[in-house]
């Protein structure tokens, strides 16, 4: 049976919808409508980096996966929501020392980490509350996790890593004067280098922890759209809970 209650993890796509820079903007506009044509269609055109959405190996590895070669079972799971609201700073390195800290007070704790394989969970996704800057140009002030909390999750056996920020790695606003470092991208680099999954642009990922209880867990669903040799996919992405089994 389907769960009672869903939860959205996605941000709606609008002209308003925060882009990466340099990345294609999101447009939508008519081609019929029911008026002239009896029937509404509408024409849609966006970046495989729009919105909420998944970031796959291709992405950064000219040899990496593409959406396409990845099983549908990546992209849904139980998930651990870390809380690190506690460490968020505009622009401010999220470094393990922290995330582990955070893992140990938070429901499930680091030892359920792991491989399916296992009977772990595999799906982390961070929660520091910088999605309520969507649409906004603080939005990519967004804090970023370092290096080693990439290495750390991809050693325990993580498969998926979910942010509710632009990106796990700073975003620089190069127009703006800023300058990339050498090491910009570590997170993507790291995680994708492994075969680790990414997911940008969460929301509300506090709604799945906060209605809990001990004796329930959390899942996702986070399938992008069937884009045959894409680097990345859109997601309308929900989670629910369940009772541990």
């Amino acid at each position: 049976m389907p769960p009672e209650s869903l939860i959205d993890l996605s941000h709606p796509l609008t002209p308003q919808t925060t882009i990466y820079p340099g990345d294609p903007p999101f447009a939508m506009h008519s081609v019929c409508n029911i008026p002239t044509d009896g029937y509404t269609v509408h024409a849609v055109s966006l970046g495989t980096h729009t919105g909420t959405h998944v970031d796959a190996p291709f992405h950064f590895f000219p040899h990496g996966q593409k959406l396409h070669e990845l099983s549908l079972s990546r992209f849904v799971g139980r998930a651990l929501v870390v809380d690190v609201r506690h460490l968020v700073r505009a622009r401010g390195c999220i470094r393990w020392r922290d995330v582990r800290e955070s893992l140990d007070r938070t429901r499930g704790t680091i030892a359920s980490l792991g491989p399916r394989s296992e009977g772990k969970t595999d799906i982390v996704l961070f929660w520091t509350g910088w999605d309520g800057w969507w649409s906004e140009q603080k939005y990519f002030d967004h804090p970023y996790f370092g290096r080693d909390v990439a290495e750390e999750l991809v050693e325990m056996g993580v498969r998926l890593v979910g942010v509710d920020t632009l990106s796990p790695d700073e975003t620089v606003l190069v127009q703006d004067g800023g300058k990339e470092r050498e090491d910009a991208f570590v997170m993507h680099e790291v995680l994708l280098g492994c075969g680790c999954l990414i997911c940008e642009n969460l929301m509300n990922l506090g709604e799945l922890v906060s209605g809990g209880s001990e004796g329930e867990e959390v899942w996702v669903s986070l399938v992008p759209l069937s884009l045959h040799g894409a680097d990345g996919a859109p997601v309308r992405a929900y989670g629910w809970t369940e009772k541990v089994r």
